[in-house]
């Protein structure tokens, strides 16, 4: 008797696994390919698409779980939409394995470009050191072009004391620099224009430059794409939900109702001016010839509608490209994202690409390094 009711509610189990194991499949698809949708038509797969890497994570655990109870069949299942996602996948997880050695004709022909949003040179810890931490790690990397955003106006070099002992050591290494459109800043060893095709909404920025390199011009598009414009409320609120019994002072239907209002709302609204400003980015990348780079914050993920507008199908990736792994460029109140890229086409071809371990922003740097030939 005993090992028939066993046999029941085990029979029961499976049932009711393989059927969560399909929702959860078919919910990892939609955000598998959710960026593929206009947000302005459905914002619901964008938001979905924001939370692929944990949509992934958890479809990978369920399989494995599956495994080891020997369920082939409902483990098939997970194998399935994993196999059907595999573009996706590679986006966010490249399998990138060592840097290529580069001849010595490459390395006379290669530069290295830094993207970083420094959060107005304020330091993410809050304090202020003996040298500013942003702009020293600006010197260390030794860059050839550096993009920055939330550079602030002026680069707040008359405001902190800390930054403007070490402006002078800063200018020597860049002598050819820009304060751009407010924040947006360029330095640069190399000579370079401003263009005209420059795109300003507050905030939100695309500012260009053709950069005379090795006898080439490069066009690079140093761009901040609007953001969510959370409250710190609101990042409270979710910082709050992603705490073991963090929700205790809030009733969950309030809890609920707040992340709805004030998340949910302010997630959709951003997700449709990002990608009409990704569509009007790409328009400009459309008229551009010859060697282009697309760097900056896109405040958004890879795979995400706006990312794949502007990457169209002739751009590069470069983490794709050079780099082994996921990777997160934004870590502030939880919100684990890889929002910042660095695209590019032409006679260019991406070698290498890291990611800073520096923490002095609410964003991680990227250092990618390009060959160009002829």
């Amino acid at each position: 008797m005993g090992g028939k009711f066993f046999k029941s509610i085990w029979g029961m189990v499976k049932v009711c696994g393989a059927v969560l194991t399909l929702l959860l499949a078919i919910v990892y698809i939609a955000a598998a390919y959710g960026g593929m949708v206009d947000p302005a038509e459905d914002t619901k797969y964008a938001i979905l698409c924001l939370g692929y890497p944990l949509l992934l994570v958890l479809l990978v655990a369920v399989m494995i779980l599956w495994l080891v109870l020997r369920q082939w069949l409902i483990a098939s299942i997970a194998v399935v939409a994993l196999l059907v996602t595999v573009g996706p996948l590679t986006t966010y997880f490249p399998l990138n394995i060592g840097s290529p050695d580069l001849s010595q004709h490459e390395e006379q022909n290669s530069f290295r470009l830094l993207t970083y949003n420094v959060m107005n040179f304020d330091d993410f810890d809050g304090t202020v050191h003996e040298r500013n931490r942003t702009v020293q790690y600006i010197l260390d990397t030794d860059a050839d072009v550096v993009c920055l955003q939330e550079g602030s106006q002026e680069m707040r070099f008359t405001e902190i004391k800390v930054i403007r002992s070490i402006l002078p050591e800063l200018l020597e290494r860049y002598p050819y620099y820009t304060r751009g459109i407010d924040d947006m800043v360029l330095l640069s060893k190399y000579p370079f224009e401003k263009c005209d095709d420059s795109v300003v909404r507050g905030r939100e920025k695309v500012v260009s430059y053709n950069v005379h390199i090795g006898g080439q011009t490069v066009k690079i598009f140093n761009c901040h794409l609007q953001s969510i414009g959370l409250t710190m409320n609101d990042k409270e609120i979710y910082k709050q939900i992603t705490e073991i019994n963090g929700l205790n002072h809030l009733e969950p239907m309030e809890a609920v109702r707040e992340v709805r209002s004030n998340l949910f709302s302010k997630l959709s609204s951003a997700f449709k001016a990002r990608a009409e400003q990704a569509r009007e980015l790409r328009s400009l990348i459309d008229k551009s010839e010859g060697n282009v780079i697309v760097c900056g914050d896109f405040n958004d993920t890879p795979g995400s509608y706006s990312y794949r507008t502007v990457r169209g199908d002739d751009m590069r990736d470069a983490y794709l490209d050079c780099a082994f792994g996921p990777a997160i460029t934004y870590h502030d109140n939880r919100f684990y994202f890889k929002i910042d890229h660095v695209l590019y086409r032409g006679n260019l071809r991406a070698v290498d690409i890291e990611r800073g371990r520096i923490d002095a922003s609410d964003h991680y740097p990227l250092l990618a390094t390009f060959v160009l030939s002829n």
